[in-house]
């Protein structure tokens, strides 16, 4: 989001409004000029599938596509920070040689998210699958958790009525990768919960015979604001 603070900054000649296009590999990047930093104002990811090497797409069918994965996972890293977002994508199915019983998939539409990404030195965006999951652990939520009795949410051991919910997901990738939805504060090796994410392997990776079409590579298009200086010079933290 273009605040009124930059906004101010780019008429005063501080800063430039800059755009970025990432994508058409599994990884890309933006380098960042010693004496600037940026600030990344919004990221419009645009819908892409999984499908095998075939150039007249007649293989891009919901089989492939499930097999494959329907979400897309960005990463977005520096050395001030890293941010993960998820997307599914979205299909529309188009008859395949006028035979209306046989119809492939092609990528529509595109997802717009503002954001406030503030990176030094380098930022990096990559891509990849992801999966499903391979196992569940269904449980109470731990008392230590915050939640609310029911109806407004699932409750908590020690509540009345309590409904149990996923608190833990083994997700699919080349090696077992558990993704712990349940607050560990207060056990030994954990400090906080962990976000729902899926590992960066050759299972959920973006095969490079599948960026030869148009509609297998990834698109990100990024706004963001280079500024002179530093982010403590100009009271940025």
């Amino acid at each position: 989001m273009l605040t009124p603070k930059l906004e101010q900054l780019i008429w005063e000649g501080q800063a430039s409004f800059k755009t970025f296009v990432a994508g058409g590999s599994q990884r890309h990047l933006l380098n960042i000029n010693n004496d600037r930093f940026i600030i990344i104002t919004d990221i419009t990811y645009f819908n892409s599938g999984m499908f095998p090497e075939n150039r007249d797409g007649s293989e891009n069918t919901w089989i492939n596509l499930f097999r494959n994965g329907m979400n897309t996972q960005i990463t977005i890293g520096g050395e001030r920070g890293v941010n993960r977002f998820l997307f599914r994508n979205n299909f529309v199915t188009v008859p395949f040689e006028n035979n209306l019983e046989r119809v492939h998939l092609s990528p529509v539409g595109q997802t717009c998210i503002n954001t406030y990404l503030i990176h030094t030195t380098q930022c990096a965006f990559t891509f990849s699958y992801a999966q499903d999951f391979l196992a569940q652990t269904v449980l109470n939520t731990a008392a230590n958790n915050y939640a609310l009795n029911t109806p407004t949410d699932y409750g908590r051991d020690g509540q009345p009525n309590v409904i149990p919910v996923t608190v833990s997901g083994i997700v699919n990738g080349t090696n077992p990768y558990n993704d712990n939805f349940a607050n560990l504060r207060g056990t030994a090796g954990f400090d906080e919960s962990a976000e729902f994410s899926f590992p960066v392997d050759t299972t959920n990776n973006i095969i490079d015979n599948n960026r030869i079409n148009s509609w297998d590579y990834p698109i990100l298009h990024v706004n963001y604001v280079e500024i002179k200086g530093t982010p403590t010079k100009l009271g940025f933290n």
